[in-house]
């Protein structure tokens, strides 16, 4: 009867193993970004077309995505000045800039309510141990009573 238990108390044990595998962590962080607005010739916004940052002498884009709905391309260009920004749609419109990205402020920090505020897996690791090693006792004594 003990071994039954022990084997129901490590197969408990194993069930939360594979739920590791689907976490994403998160920080929210204030920086400083370049929003370059483009526009099509009419004033209409290139929106939701792709862009690639490169930073200057590099062959491979820094970022890669989609201009928002106003036509911003944003992206934080950290210590790198120059930078050269292709943007392109499916029809053939697009724009391949060279430029020197403004000065940023170099503040950053954590915006509260960031994924430092909430419990860590430790915490929700020893949790669950302590659910486990409970519902075991219990199991136990209930176990004892019918004895």
């Amino acid at each position: 009867m003990m071994r039954r238990a022990f084997l129901v108390f490590g197969v408990l044990l194993l069930q939360g193993v594979p739920a590791a595998a689907h976490e994403v962590h998160h920080t929210i962080e204030a920086t400083g970004a370049v929003a370059l607005r483009l526009n099509y010739a009419d004033g209409k916004p290139f929106s939701f077309e792709a862009f690639e940052a490169y930073p200057e002498g590099k062959n491979v884009p820094a970022q890669v995505g989609r201009t928002d709905e106003q036509g911003r391309a944003v992206f934080v260009p950290g210590t790198v000045k120059r930078w050269r920004v292709k943007a392109f749609s499916a029809d053939g419109h697009g724009v391949d800039l060279r430029f020197e990205a403004p000065a940023v402020a170099t503040t950053q920090g954590t915006v509260s309510g960031a994924s430092g505020d909430g419990p860590n897996r430790a915490s929700l690791l020893l949790f669950g141990l302590s659910l486990l090693l409970g519902g075991f006792g219990i199991y136990q004594l209930w176990l004892a009573k019918k004895r």
